[in-house]
């Protein structure tokens, strides 16, 4: 994980023992294939997430709800990024790296369901589904990822989350009205 943090995006078994300071066999002996070691990075990294996150309360203002979720979501999005990279390379070959994002993703549209309940309650069904969807996008690696290459700052970033969320919400809010 040290060394993906460091930008090592695909490191080899042997990069892997020297960071490790142990023998490549040494590796192999705490782990009985690849994929066990890709199992181990998913889970580490997942507790490493769940860690991170911050409990936003749904009674708060909706303001003060966008601005913990983006702030939140926004940390730990820039800190996954390395790792993301690098599961992305790796993950039409790891059955671990796709379940462990496949997990991630259902984590965070979770957070979004409870964060902003009181919001999606207001909705049908299929509108909730699409409003949910929408913030589902807003608020993924793939499009945090998207804005950071394009040359976009965290703070704008930031911004342009915290304004698609409230866009979707108010435009949500009209329907209902």
């Amino acid at each position: 994980m040290e060394l993906v943090a460091d930008g090592d995006l695909a490191p080899t078994a042997q990069r892997i023992a020297d960071r490790a300071g142990v023998s490549v066999r040494s590796v192999y002996q705490h782990f009985s294939d690849v994929e066990g070691l890709f199992q181990a990075t998913s889970t580490r990294t997942y507790e490493w997430v769940m860690g991170m996150t911050v409990d936003i309360d749904p009674s708060w203002s909706l303001d003060r709800r966008i601005e913990a979720f983006v702030a939140e979501r926004s940390s730990i999005l820039e800190a996954l990024t390395p790792f993301s990279r690098a599961s992305r390379l790796i993950e039409p070959t790891s059955v671990a790296l796709r379940e462990n994002r496949m997990l991630m993703e259902k984590q965070g549209r979770e957070e979004l369901s409870r964060v902003f309940a009181t919001e999606l309650e207001q909705l049908g069904g299929a509108e909730r589904s699409a409003v949910l969807a929408s913030l589902d996008v807003l608020t993924t690696w793939s499009s945090w990822d998207h804005m950071r290459n394009g040359g976009s700052s965290v703070r704008m970033a930031r911004l342009v989350m915290r304004t698609g969320i409230t866009a979707v919400l108010a435009g949500a809010q009209k329907v209902t009205a």
